[in-house]
């Protein structure tokens, strides 16, 4: 997504999930069964301190909602829709409308922010969670293991 932040995000598939770098620092994505979904967490000394997490219906792809749960305490919805054209809308679960809209276009996905998004101004623990989940979707991480 043009715009977002200048410095690249990598992530890099590991045994218990994803590792990402963001501006130098290191986070850690890593899937939950108990939580029946992914817990961004930052290193802070020796503890983990949690950024955020999804709780989706499991690891397998399906194409129900998303919960989004930033720490603090942000509600979002992750959202499929269409089947020839698919794409996926994260907005808050008490407010209508999108803040992002992300599309599948030529094997790839596209994330882009609506007027919503753009007064928001989405907080990288959002972005890094939704793309996971259009990972999740896509199957990239079973691919991954």
């Amino acid at each position: 997504m043009e715009g977002v932040a200048a410095t690249p995000v990598d992530g890099v598939p590991s045994a218990a999930g994803f590792a990402v770098t963001f501006g130098g620092e290191p986070w850690h994505v890593a899937w939950s069964d108990a939580e029946r979904g992914w817990i961004l967490s930052s290193s802070a000394g020796d503890s983990a301190v949690e950024l955020g997490r999804t709780t989706s219906a499991g690891l397998e792809p399906v194409l129900a909602s998303t919960s989004m749960l930033l720490a603090d305490g942000r509600l979002f919805r992750l959202s499929f829709s269409g089947a020839a054209a698919p794409s996926i809308e994260v907005g808050r679960w008490d407010l209508p409308g999108a803040y992002l809209v992300a599309r599948s276009r030529d094997g790839a996905w596209e994330l882009e922010r609506t007027v919503a998004g753009s007064a928001l101004g989405p907080p990288m623990e959002l972005l890094i969670l939704t793309c996971i989940e259009i990972g999740r979707l896509d199957g990239w991480y079973e691919e991954s293991r």
